[in-house]
């Protein structure tokens, strides 16, 4: 009897400690349903001129006349660009990044946000990848000075000075194989 009530009050003791860890707390992120996002109506974002989508050398600095960050233009050819989708931790270099949004894909920078926000954009980015739209690339961009998130995408633009989960998932989804030149493409 002994052993069954320390046992028990063992399992209680590593359930209270698990609990005051966080262990069982969900982790954060966007509550959003991307799937019931209305995005119909007009295209949301700036649309950019088009500077072409010439290859150049890996290493070479592309020439992004409508500056930073393009929206099209020069990039590097494979194996360089385009790079893997997904949730990154570091910045990547324009010339690899253009080459996915010539793909039809969607790059989204962020910078200056809380721990919080930045988990409620990489849960809503994780949320739109397992949910159909996984040609996405997140990633920090140390330079950005007028914004909080930028959203990119062939000829688009929007920028955000907060986390707006709605208008991230509508941008995504008109956006994602629209105006590209290699639409479709992984």
């Amino acid at each position: 009897m002994w052993i069954a009530l320390a046992v028990a009050i063992g399992i209680v003791a590593l359930i209270l400690v698990g609990r005051a860890a966080g262990v069982f707390t969900p982790a954060a992120g966007s509550q959003t349903n991307v799937q019931n996002v209305d995005t119909s109506g007009p295209k949301i974002g700036t649309h950019q001129e088009n500077i072409g989508n010439a290859h150049i050398p890996t290493g070479q600095k592309g020439n992004y006349t409508e500056g930073l960050p393009p929206t099209s233009g020069e990039h590097y050819a494979s194996p360089a660009g385009p790079a893997p989708w997904g949730v990154k931790t570091s910045w990547l270099p324009f010339e690899v990044t253009t080459h996915n949004l010539e793909h039809g894909g969607i790059v989204i920078m962020y910078a200056n946000l809380t721990q919080a926000e930045s988990e409620q954009l990489q849960g809503l980015v994780r949320n739109l990848m397992a949910n159909g739209n996984p040609k996405i690339i997140l990633e920090p961009w140390p330079d950005m000075k007028d914004s909080k998130v930028i959203l990119t995408a062939w000829d688009w633009i929007l920028k955000q000075q907060s986390v707006d989960d709605t208008t991230i998932v509508k941008f995504v989804k008109q956006h994602t194989d629209d105006e590209a030149p290699e639409n479709g493409t992984p």
